[in-house]
């Protein structure tokens, strides 16, 4: 049997949902969002356009160096 991968379409979970608005409150980037969630970027925006969750722009990733000065 293979190994399970999120990235696949696997459903929701409540604590992925909690995490993702958390996360999107405290101005974190998408990018960094779908590393701790284990899921893709498109995923991340997705599901947080489906449920109104306002992410930063992707501009505004604390990990990219032209960044770290704003």
């Amino acid at each position: 049997m293979a190994d399970y991968d999120r990235s696949t379409g696997a459903p929701w979970s409540a604590a992925d949902l909690e995490q993702l608005r958390i996360l999107a409150a405290e101005g974190t980037a998408p990018s960094v969002i779908a590393v701790q969630l284990d899921r893709s970027e498109e995923a991340i925006a997705h599901r947080a356009a489906q449920d109104g969750i306002s992410l930063p722009p992707a501009s505004l990733n604390p990990y990219d160096p032209d960044t770290l000065d704003r």
